[in-house]
């Protein structure tokens, strides 16, 4: 981050210890996107060989469009029409590559090594099962641009920022990717930036098709303390996502705290103690058939319904 700095403020002086060392490292990294790029360039020279469309991401995009920053990669992600997703993996395994395959994409490797060096993706992974939804849209609202001698489909500004902040919610989710979390904040400012037109209905549109209303908002709350209004006061707005919100704290409430409750005190009975008192007996007739339907679908996942069983149980205490 100090070396992106020491680039973005060259009226800055660093001292004659610190300065060689950050240009050392911006070096060393854009040594190490070179090598990625020419795997880049092998498989996606046969890819476009062969019909077959694909689309940069995540780290590798950023790098084409803030082409004097190198990046800190692990490896270049692509999206490819969901058609041409095992033909694209196949090929790759035709060149010379060792593929592991995943639901939503396979994984490229050199033949005798470990290194990560592509994943093609059929969807950018949300964990939501709408992420299919706006695949056709990325692809509609990109540019072609040369990389690396090769025709790429390069995300909008809009598109790109959409993804950062949906990656960097599941990278804290997960506790993966700690350093990109950072790398997020430069890239947030650049793509806000760098287009005097930025489409915030692009970002909120993507996030309704795609059902990650929850995971845009965290990320914009947990930018901006860090970094005060960095993302733009009306996209900060509780009223942008306000039913979302409201329904997924609704359900949050019912599964972790009533839910769980009933649930606590339902497994601690056990049908051989309920001969042992009338209490017992009666305890065991009261909460396990309410437990048993009130975790059923209809009520776990419906806000609508979480919410007026929550209200019953303020007014009459129905999970005691």
């Amino acid at each position: 981050m100090l070396a992106y700095f020491m680039k973005l403020r060259p009226e800055l002086k660093f001292n004659d210890y610190t300065a060689p060392r950050l240009k050392g490292l911006l070096n060393y990294y854009k040594f190490q996107n070179m090598k990625l790029f020419s795997h880049f360039t092998k498989i996606c020279h046969k890819l476009k060989s062969q019909n077959i469309d694909f689309m940069i991401l995540k780290g590798g995009a950023m790098k084409c469009i803030h082409n004097e920053f190198p990046r800190v990669m692990g490896d270049i992600d692509i999206l490819v029409k969901e058609k041409d997703y095992e033909k694209a993996g196949h090929i790759a395994e035709e060149i010379g590559y060792r593929c592991e395959w995943d639901i939503h994409s396979v994984d490229i490797h050199p033949k005798d090594s470990e290194e990560g060096i592509m994943d093609i993706h059929r969807y950018i992974l949300m964990n939501t099962g709408c992420e299919r939804n706006i695949n056709e849209d990325l692809f509609n609202r990109a540019r072609v641009e040369n990389v690396f001698g090769i025709k790429t489909y390069v995300p909008c500004n809009e598109d790109m920022l959409f993804i950062a902040l949906v990656n960097m919610t599941r990278n804290l989710r997960n506790k993966t990717s700690w350093n990109g979390v950072l790398f997020t904040l430069f890239d947030v400012q650049y793509l806000i930036n760098s287009k005097p037109d930025f489409d915030w209905n692009i970002v909120i549109n993507n996030a309704r098709k795609t059902k990650t209303e929850m995971q845009i908002f965290f990320a914009t709350k947990f930018i901006n303390k860090i970094v005060p209004n960095l993302l733009p006061e009306k996209f900060q707005e509780n009223s942008l996502f306000d039913k979302e919100v409201n329904d997924y704290c609704t359900l949050l409430m019912y599964q972790r705290f009533f839910l769980w409750n009933m649930k606590q005190k339902s497994h601690a009975l056990k049908f051989k103690d309920i001969f042992k008192s009338f209490k017992n007996f009666g305890d065991y007739i009261r909460l396990k058939p309410k437990y048993f339907i009130l975790k059923l679908f209809i009520f776990r996942k419906n806000p609508k319904m979480a919410r007026i069983i929550l209200k019953l149980d303020e007014k009459f205490k129905i999970g005691e």
